[in-house]
């Protein structure tokens, strides 16, 4: 069974949601509106993090028509913590 669970989101038009199974979890981003800077810029910064060494969040699945990316989920902790 797969359950969503909204979570906090930032200053974009972008939604966050956590989905989890049995085994795993990932975070589902969602944005309806201006497709291409919320999810395709998104992505591609995340590419870029990862290749110089800096932990972001790996895409996992994609559908730009459905408007949404999955991406690992890193949990609860943030950089404050």
């Amino acid at each position: 069974m797969k359950k969503l669970e909204k979570l906090k989101g930032d200053a974009s038009f972008r939604k966050f949601y956590r989905k989890r199974n049995k085994k795993s979890s990932s975070i589902i981003v969602y944005s309806k509106k201006e497709r291409i800077k919320n999810l395709l810029i998104y992505d591609t910064i995340n590419k870029i993090l990862i290749k110089n060494k800096i932990l972001a969040p790996r895409l996992l699945n994609e559908n730009y028509k459905k408007n949404f990316l999955e991406v690992e989920d890193f949990g609860n902790d943030t950089i404050y913590k």
